[in-house]
């Protein structure tokens, strides 16, 4: 062993009594004079209410829980504190060995692992990237080096930043596991901990990888968990890792910002590009982020502002991260008017740029729809919201309307005839003439919100989801709902169900008219058939039909049967290969 590890000559920094103050402006605070000329230069006057009441217990060396609305600065919240603590305790210093009898001992080092001590999860890459370059801006002047790491990408040059030594880590949990795994990231001597955004890394299935990561982190860290929102699960993560934590939450963490001026409109599916574009084009806007439910229906959208003569940029899961990167530097420099995206940027993104936000469908959770709409106006500014309702997703705007404390009335459409598409009024008119309304209303919801079940033509049990004749007929007459003539119960009840222990099935010739004809089928033979073959077959039963049954060697992959298979095999003929002859 080369190295002999010596602590630091610089003594540890005492962490401060805990105290509860709510401060008015940054300098009020006992940080670092390099992190205050980073607020300075990132544009900040006054800090907002949740950095208010938040940034003092961290800076304290506290547990903390931060809840509060998206767009009201919880990244710098986290990240003047963490900038402060790296700057004053740094990491301890080593050095090397004498590589002979009086010569010089060399010049001192840091070693890599332990030089590493604050570690920030994040849900995309978008956002990693974006914490990042805050941290290195809060901390530009100092010592201290910010890398991010996300999943997608290769892994070589991430490895090799960390391996060279830094300071923050922040990434995603899947490349965070998956550097842990291949010993590249060493969570020993982490000593803070945040956790951004936690409720959407667990909606995205991040559960099992940020509690690996919290279950390796040491015993004397610090903590601190921020969102927009507070599910069950996060509580319960909290409560189990987190040592007596300072709970700061403004307002109701469900709620948009009071900036944000939201509107609705109630329109049909296939119009609802027609109001987009009448939105975008006709009253000219700029710094528009359409939010889709899927990554298809982002390429549609995207497709009509290009053929409108609209610069747009797209991202969604399939890109790559170049284009998500190019797309976002774009709508950010101005470039491009509209961003269309799925909602894999509806958290912790800061575009200056994006005053609009159009929720083309609506979200899943009434906190997405919140995540969405704050992306306008984000840090400051008024901005606006246009939600798309279709008849079908009524029920569902009416819980988020609910829960995020938004009654809003919906708005009267404007003259969008300019932009509907032929194909879309035939459309439309098909859809409200109801001649889909019967094939979808067995999978409509009833009034007491639960699904139709699937109609079943047959007399069989109610099992895996299928209704008896008698059901569809108490439907009918209770309800008065009509049914297509496939699934008509008096057409079902002629039926006759199919028999187990009928006869095989027959594709053509005499074999249907046998089957026809209530006759099991006979065995081939030289002569015509029917006759005295098929009455043996008929009477000799199980035992005729075992007697005349082929082998499994006579088979054949497609389905078919060799020439000569259906013959009597003997026990000395050779199975396979079809059957061999007698001479």
């Amino acid at each position: 062993m080369s190295e002999v590890e010596k602590p630091s000559e610089k003594p540890v920094a005492p962490i401060a009594k805990p105290r509860s103050m709510v401060i008015e402006a940054f300098n009020e605070l006992p940080i670092a004079p390099i992190v205050l000329r980073g607020i300075e230069e990132l544009g900040f006057d006054a800090p907002t209410p949740i950095q208010q009441r938040i940034i003092a217990p961290l800076v304290d060396g506290r547990d903390a829980i931060g809840l509060a609305p998206t767009g009201t600065g919880k990244t710098l919240a986290y990240g003047i504190p963490l900038a402060h603590r790296l700057i004053a305790d740094p990491p301890p210093l080593s050095r090397r060995v004498r590589k002979r009898k009086g010569g010089d001992t060399g010049a001192k080092f840091v070693d890599p692992r332990r030089r590493l001590r604050g570690l920030v999860v994040v849900p995309t890459r978008e956002l990693a990237q974006q914490v990042a370059e805050e941290l290195r801006r809060l901390t530009r002047g100092s010592l201290v080096k910010v890398t991010a790491v996300w999943g997608k990408a290769a892994v070589k040059p991430q490895r090799e930043r960390i391996e060279a030594g830094v300071d923050v880590v922040v990434g995603t949990p899947g490349r965070l596991r998956e550097l842990m795994d291949i010993d590249v990231l060493s969570l020993a001597f982490i000593r803070h901990l945040v956790i951004d955004e936690g409720d959407r890394m667990l909606d995205m299935g991040f559960l099992p990888q940020v509690k690996t990561i919290l279950e390796r982190m040491p015993e004397t860290r610090q903590m601190a968990f921020f969102s927009a929102t507070m599910p069950p699960a996060m509580e319960s993560l909290a409560r189990t890792f987190l040592r007596n934590p300072q709970r700061v939450e403004i307002g109701r963490h469900t709620r948009v910002a009071e900036t944000v001026g939201n509107h609705m409109f109630e329109i049909d599916d296939v119009l609802k590009v027609a109001l987009l574009l009448h939105l975008v084009v006709e009253e000219k806007r700029r710094g528009v982020i359409v939010f889709c439910r899927t990554r298809r229906r982002a390429g549609w959208v995207n497709a009509a502002f290009r053929n409108n003569g609209i610069s747009v940029g797209l991202i969604h899961g399939d890109k790559s991260q170049n284009q998500r990167m190019r797309a976002l530097e774009q709508f950010s420099e101005g470039s491009n008017a509209v961003l269309v995206a799925t909602d894999v940027a509806s958290r912790g993104l800061h575009i200056p740029t994006a005053r609009t936000v159009v929720n083309y469908d609506l979200p899943l959770a009434a906190e997405e729809w919140v995540h969405r709409v704050g992306r306008a106006g984000h840090g400051g500014g008024f901005a606006e919201s246009f939600t798309f309702v279709s008849p079908p997703d009524g029920q569902r705007w009416k819980k988020i309307a609910k829960i995020v404390g938004q009654r809003l009335r919906a708005d009267p459409l404007p003259d969008i005839e300019k932009y509907i598409r032929p194909q879309d009024v035939s459309r439309l008119e098909r859809l409200r003439s109801g001649e889909r309304a019967i094939r979808l209303e067995p999978f409509r919801e009833d009034r007491d919100g639960r699904r139709g079940a699937r109609l079943s033509t047959r007399n069989e049990p109610r099992g895996g989801g299928a209704i008896s004749v008698k059901k569809i007929q108490l439907l009918r007459d209770e309800f008065g709902l009509e049914f297509p003539s496939k699934v008509d119960p008096d057409k079902a009840a002629k039926r006759k169900p199919r028999s187990k222990s009928g006869g095989t099935r027959s594709t053509s010739g005499s074999a249907g008219s046998a089957k026809a004809a209530g006759k099991p089928r006979g065995p081939r033979s030289g002569g015509a058939q029917g006759g005295k073959g098929d009455s043996d077959a008929a009477s000799g039963g199980k035992n005729a039909a075992r007697k005349t049954r082929a082998r499994s060697g006579d088979r054949i992959g497609h389905g078919g049967r060799r020439k000569g298979a259906g013959k009597p095999v003997s026990k000395g003929e050779k199975p396979g290969r079809g059957v061999r002859r007698t001479s």
